[in-house]
């Protein structure tokens, strides 16, 4: 068995999760729900080791299990299923009788079998900030993965920009010389007010040393922004971007992330915004914000907008191929009329995944049922307040979680 941590970053899914360290050392931040109530705890090179040594035997187990039950070694889904049936000592009756040992068995099965499926070739550091290990801990460990399993090609993490800039350059072209390929830095804004109110814990000349560091390590950077993390304050809003581009014109990442604000139940931001204190932004300046992004990078890279909180796009390219696309959508999404961008953002949000999910989750309930209803309602009666009453009922609807 190996340990797995809650969570993984979009992009991710051929990868092996490896926990190096337990849930997040800084878990302020006003707008993140994943470790709240969770202590941090680090792993030594000692325990993670024998995780990879874990992952060989499971390894060794499917393959195995291939051979034997006439696949031939192949490395096809269904495998999962074979290897559980010939094992029931270890994996118990699934789906029916599963103890919580067996359970975790399983877990460990499904993550090294899914990234065999895919060739062997991704790895990521779990939890939130896996270069808080300490540098000579980590390097025994990326070395410990290459040397088991040879066809790894990239390493991943996600990692704090005050982490990165107290590494020496020296432990940061280590780490890349012993396989780590990326890291996945929260920048959400370049604005120290918004910072400080978030709790981010990082001021912006230490985004931008942190950031370049890892880059003249010859470390990848994958940087991750929020629009409309200064809420509706339109001259704070401003100096948000301003200041994020800035900061992203000087690391240059190789990748931009586009994370648009989704204010959950879980977060004590969502407390502030109940309370009256944080007053969140819509989703008209929320597209605004993008554009202001857009035109002010001055670098080319990744643009990336996966995420289902982006209104208008899902789109992963260069930004030199991509951003007049870009900004032409979002100049067609301006022009149209307040109804008909409060028709285009409800059947967005309900009709292309986001509201299914949602459902998925059991966190569909009346006051949801009624907001999104209320919000089509006015469409359909050319309400003057059809975009208030839509921006209402997006916000309920990111507010569950996000995909």
């Amino acid at each position: 068995m190996i340990e797995i941590g809650p969570m993984g970053p979009i992009g991710e899914g051929q990868a092996l999760i490896l926990r190096v360290n337990r849930n997040c050392p800084w878990n302020r931040c006003l707008f993140c729900p994943v470790y709240k109530g969770k202590k941090f705890s680090a792993r030594n090179a000692e325990q993670v080791n024998a995780d990879i040594d874990a992952i060989s035997r499971i390894r060794n187990l499917v393959e195995t299990t291939s051979q034997e039950v006439g696949l031939g070694g192949s490395r096809r889904k269904e495998i999962f299923q074979e290897v559980v049936r010939a094992h029931p000592d270890i994996y118990g009756e699934y789906p029916l009788r599963v103890t919580q040992e067996q359970w975790i068995a399983l877990q460990s099965l499904n993550n090294v079998t899914n990234w065999l499926m895919y060739g062997a070739k991704r790895v990521f550091l779990q939890d939130a900030n896996a270069l808080l290990m300490k540098p000579q801990e980590l390097t025994r460990v990326l070395r410990s993965l290459k040397d088991a399993f040879p066809t790894v090609e990239t390493i991943t993490c996600y990692a704090r920009s005050k982490t990165c800039e107290r590494r020496s350059a020296q432990e940061l072209r280590e780490l890349k010389n012993a396989g780590l390929s990326w890291c996945f830095v929260g920048i959400e804004s370049g604005s120290d007010q918004v910072l400080g109110y978030m709790k981010k814990g990082v001021k912006t000349q230490e985004h931008i040393e942190g950031g370049q560091k890892i880059m003249e390590a010859g470390i990848r950077m994958a940087a991750f922004i929020m629009p409309g993390l200064a809420g509706g304050d339109r001259e704070l809003a401003a100096e948000h971007i301003s200041g994020t581009v800035s900061v992203l014109n000087q690391i240059q990442p190789g990748e931009v992330r586009v994370r648009s604000l989704a204010v959950l139940e879980d977060t004590p931001l969502y407390s502030k915004w109940e309370s009256g204190e944080f007053q969140t932004a819509s989703e008209d300046q929320m597209i605004e914000e993008v554009k202001m992004l857009l035109e002010g990078l001055t670098f080319n890279c990744t643009i990336e907008t996966l995420q289902m909180t982006n209104s208008l796009f899902t789109i992963k390219g260069q930004l030199s191929a991509e951003r007049e696309a870009m900004l032409k959508g979002i100049s067609c999404y301006q022009d149209l009329p307040p109804l008909e961008r409060a028709r285009f953002l409800l059947q967005r949000y309900v009709d292309d995944g986001y509201l299914a999910c949602v459902k998925s989750w059991g966190k569909y309930d009346t006051r949801l049922e009624g907001l999104i209803k209320e919000a089509a309602n006015s469409i359909a009666e050319k309400s003057p307040s059809a975009m208030e009453k839509t921006d209402r009922a997006l916000f309920a609807i990111k507010s569950k979680g996000v995909p």
